[in-house]
């Protein structure tokens, strides 16, 4: 739990973070945890396989 909620750590391997991830997600039940860990998360693992590049005028919609 402590490395999930800390995701964007430089403390923590990211094999360490990714099992971690995958110990919550086997979890039966999430109620501690909270929208914004699990969006931290989220940007955490989309980071790791894709790039995305914004153009100018849609950064401005």
């Amino acid at each position: 739990m402590a490395i999930f909620t800390q995701i964007n750590s430089e403390e923590y391997t990211d094999e360490e973070k990714a099992l971690a991830i995958y110990m919550i997600m086997r979890m039966i039940t999430h109620n501690s945890i909270t929208k914004n860990m699990m969006l931290e998360v989220i940007k955490w693992l989309w980071n790791k396989g894709f790039e995305i590049v914004v153009a100018e005028s849609a950064e401005n919609e």
